[in-house]
C-alpha cells in the first residue's frame, strides 16, 4: 500500500514540475505585457510557442498587429523575455526593443495630446475671432486654461508623457520661435509644442522654402528626443508618418 502511495506521489510531482516548466499562452501574454509596459488599449495575440533545449521557448506573437518572434528563457525566478528577432533575422536583446517601443508609445501619446490642444484652440478662435493669451508652458492656473476648460475641452493636457509641460504660444507670442518668419504670422496663429523625450528645445529651424524639412523618420532612440510642433493645425516638426 505504501509503495503504491509513493509511486502515485512521485508521478504527481513529476507531472507538476513538468507543467511548471512549460510556457503557456497566458504566461507568455503576461510576460509580453510587462516587458513592453502595455496598456489595456494594446492587443497581444500569441501565434505559437515551441520549446528548445536549455529552458528556451520560441514565442511568436502579434503586438498591435505587428508580428514578432521572441525567445523566452526559464530562470529561477520564472520566465523572461530575452531576445527579439529583428527584420534581418538577427536576435537582439529584448531590452533594446522594449525601451524603443515604450518611447514610441509616449511619442504617439504626445502627438494625440497636441491634436487635442490644437482642436480646442481652433474651436475657440472660430467662436471668438482671436487666440487666448499664452506665452510658454501651460498650467492649470493660467488664463489659457480658463479660456479652454471646460467649454472647449473637458480636460486640457498639461504635461507630456515624459513629464514636461506642453508649451503654447499664441498670436504675437509666436514671434522668434524656431525661426518662423514674422511676415508669416498673424494674430490668430499659434504653436503647440512638446520638447520630446529629452525635455530640451531643439536647435532645429523652420525653412520657409522647404516647409517639410522638420518632418523626420523614427529610426533610432535619438529620434524620440526631437521636438513635436504643431503650427495652427499643421505639423512642422513631427514623425513623417504623422502627415501621411
Amino acid at each position: 500500500m505504501k509503495t503504491k502511495f509513493f509511486i502515485v506521489l512521485i508521478v504527481f510531482l513529476v507531472f507538476v514540475c513538468c507543467n511548471q516548466k512549460k510556457l503557456d499562452d497566458a504566461r507568455a501574454n503576461e510576460i509580453i505585457k510587462n516587458a513592453f509596459e502595455l496598456s489595456e488599449e494594446d492587443s497581444i495575440e500569441i501565434l505559437g510557442i515551441s520549446e528548445e533545449p536549455n529552458g528556451v521557448s520560441i514565442v511568436k506573437f502579434k503586438l498591435n498587429g505587428v508580428q514578432i518572434s521572441s525567445k523566452m528563457r526559464k530562470y529561477d525566478k520564472g520566465w523572461q523575455l530575452d531576445e527579439i528577432q529583428n527584420e534581418f533575422g538577427m536576435w537582439i536583446p529584448a531590452d533594446n526593443l522594449t525601451k524603443s517601443f515604450g518611447e514610441a508609445e509616449k511619442q504617439k501619446s504626445a502627438l494625440k495630446d497636441i491634436i487635442i490642444i490644437t482642436t480646442g484652440l481652433v474651436d475657440y478662435i472660430t467662436d471668438t475671432g482671436m487666440t487666448p493669451k499664452q506665452n510658454g508652458a501651460i498650467d492649470k492656473n493660467s488664463e489659457f486654461y480658463e479660456a479652454l476648460v471646460p467649454f472647449y475641452l473637458k480636460e486640457l493636457p498639461i504635461k507630456d508623457p515624459w513629464g514636461n509641460n506642453y508649451l503654447v504660444y499664441c498670436g504675437l507670442a509666436c514671434k522668434g520661435n524656431y525661426g518662423i518668419p514674422e511676415s508669416f504670422l498673424s494674430s490668430d496663429d499659434f504653436l503647440v509644442i512638446s520638447y520630446g523625450s529629452d525635455g530640451t528645445r531643439d536647435s532645429w529651424k523652420y525653412d520657409s522654402t522647404n516647409p517639410k524639412n522638420g518632418l523626420f523618420s523614427v529610426n533610432s532612440e535619438n529620434d524620440f528626443s526631437n521636438d513635436l510642433i504643431n503650427w495652427s493645425g499643421s505639423w512642422i516638426r513631427a514623425p513623417r508618418s504623422t502627415t501621411q
